[in-house]
Formats: C-alpha cells, structure tokens, sequence
C-alpha cells in the first residue's frame, strides 16, 4: 500500500477488538493457541537469524573467482568505504564498483580518452575536478557518490542506468555486464554485509540482519486479530497490512525507516521459499503499485505455512494458512539497518 509514514502511539496491544478467548485467540474460522504467543514471546536468544540462503556467495576480495590484484583490492575497499561513511545504500556502492569495473578496471589510471583520469574517468573539463583531486580515490568515488544521489529514482533504475545517468558513457550498456561481479566485491568487504542489492541478485549477510526482538514483534502482532482493517492505519485500533508491521515493531521499540509493502520489500533481505522463519515478511499481490513493480500486500510469518495479515477492507486482521507453492509470494527479511531505537511509552 502507498499510505504515507504515520507513526503509532503508543498503548498496550491488547485492544478492545483483540478477539481473545480463554486458550485461544479467535481469528475468523482459524484458533491461534495462546501457548504459541507465550512461545513467540520467550528470550529470542535461541533464534537462528544467520541461515538465510542467498543468491552471492560469501567470498573476501582477492579470494577464487574475483580474482582481483593488490591494487584492485585496494581501490574497491576505498570506493565501498566511502559510499559507507556517506550513508549510500548498498545498491550505490554496486552501482559504483561496476562503474569503475567498466571505466578503469578498478585501477588510478593517470590518463584515458581525451582528458579523462582516475578510477571513474572522470574529466577535469566536465566539472569533476581537478587532475591531482580526480586521482585521489577518495576524493573521486565521493564525486561519483553525489552525482548519482542527485539522479532522481536511481535506487529503482537497473545498475547499467544509474551508471550511465551520471557518466554519460558513449557505451551505455556496458555496465551491466558487471553487475553480478560488483555484488561479490561489495559483499566481500570485511567490514560489513550486504543486505540488500535487489530481488533479483539477492544478498550475503555476513552477520544477523534482523532484530533480536522477533519474537516479541510476532506475538504482538498476533495480539492485534480482529481488529479491522483500514488503509493507511498504524494501529493500536485498526491497521492496514504493512501498518500493523510497523506497529508492532514499535512495540519492540524499534521505528521502521519503510512503511510501505513496496518500500519493505525494496529493502528486506530475499529469504527463499521453505527457508522462512516466524517474523519473516510474505510479499504478494505483484504488480505496478505508484508506477513501479512491486508488491501490495505484505504478511507476517508465524511459522512455517501459517501467517498473521491485514487483508482488506471489510476483512479483520487474521491468523491464515498459506502456500507458496500455490501462491504467488516472495519472502523477506527487514534488516535491522532499516529499524532506529526509540523509548515506547506506556
């Protein structure tokens, strides 16, 4: 749904609609037994968070199949690092590194066609700078970095766009063929994982991506069944489908930086089918939603084949079966990096 940032107040989740009953809390046909909340709601230190199966392998630079020199090496670390401490995205950083794969091999190079220099090929004459400031590799993948924040949507073009958008490459489809080697280098940096790149060329968390309070974020959620559903709602009286995610993981203390289906599913981390976990988000219902495709329905995972949702309008916020194989549905993980702390208030 396309509702805009709504943030919750904050009250106990056990609401007048909640649709409890003694053992058992009542969604619609389906029972949810309360000793699966009380389950959900135990210390969530035994949660295994690091089996996500992902598309990339992990690998560090230089290891078999990247294959990269010292230099290389050296020069794909600072263009990471820098995107990094200037809070680009991961996809920024991919679309750097197969930028420079492209225009220099990840290399300083001292010239190129006409006036070109450095690890971008950028050109004094055009505005980027300086001979002496386009060779320092900090300084140019800084320059690289704010020209292609500038570019509007570039985090929904394909790679080969968002290159060509700020180079203006006489070859504007000679990025993509670098694309799936810039996942590998990005996602071999020590220094951290890649949580996300698409949905397509998937991700290598190095570390747990998601919050410890899982299961804290799942049970309130299941406390939430029968209420109704309202577009654009947070909570506590109603909800739609991404707003009761979001609502409950305020009650975890923890604010989403995403509220909507199509902006968590740009940002979670692609779990594959039959390898989901309770707190887990089902993405569905795929089509153009605000111009671009994407899901329009979100869900919870409960457990394997069993999920707590918003539906729709005149449907209440229920416990459902599902089946992915029957199903169109995609699985996620929203990494912790896109919650920030907060003090909930009673």
């Amino acid at each position: 749904m396309g509702a805009p940032l709504a943030v919750a107040a904050v009250r106990s989740p056990w609401g007048r609609r909640a649709g409890l009953a003694i053992g058992t809390a009542v969604v619609g046909a389906a029972l949810v037994p309360l000793a699966l909340i009380g389950t959900l709601m135990s210390p969530a230190s035994d949660i295994d968070m690091n089996n996500v199966t992902c598309a990339m392998s992990d690998m560090k630079l230089g290891a078999s199949g990247l294959n990269l020199t010292a230099e290389q090496t050296r020069n794909s670390e600072t263009i990471v690092s820098t995107g990094a401490n200037m809070g680009v995205p991961v996809r920024g950083q991919v679309i750097a590194i197969a930028t420079a794969m492209q225009e220099s091999s990840l290399r300083n190079l001292d010239g190129g066609d006409r006036d070109s220099v450095g690890l971008f090929q950028q050109r004094p004459s055009q505005g980027w700078g300086t001979v002496a400031q386009i060779m320092n590799p900090v300084y140019a993948s800084t320059q690289f970095y704010r020209h292609l924040l500038a570019v509007p949507g570039w985090q929904k073009m394909a790679v080969t766009d968002a290159a060509q958008a700020v180079q203006n490459s006489g070859f504007p489809e000679a990025y993509a063929k670098h694309e799936a080697r810039a996942v590998s280098v990005v996602a071999g940096m020590s220094s951290g994982g890649v949580e996300q790149i698409n949905a397509a060329t998937g991700c290598t968390p190095l570390s747990s991506p998601a919050s410890s309070n899982v299961k804290g974020y799942v049970a309130v959620a299941l406390q939430q069944t029968g209420k109704p559903y309202v577009w654009g709602a947070t909570g506590p009286d109603s909800f739609d489908c991404s707003g009761l995610i979001v609502y409950a993981w305020r009650q975890m203390g923890k604010q989403l930086k995403v509220r909507t289906s199509q902006q968590m599913y740009d940002v979670s981390v692609p779990v594959p089918a039959g390898s989901e976990q309770s707190g887990d988000l089902i993405f569905t219902e795929f089509g153009q939603q605000d111009g671009m495709a994407g899901p329009a329905h979100v869900l919870i995972v409960v457990g394997p084949g069993l999920a707590v949702e918003a539906p729709r309008t005149g449907l209440d916020v229920r416990v459902r079966k599902y089946d992915p194989k029957t199903e169109n549905m995609r699985f996620g993980r929203l990494p912790e990096s896109q919650m920030t702390t907060i003090s909930t208030q009673a």
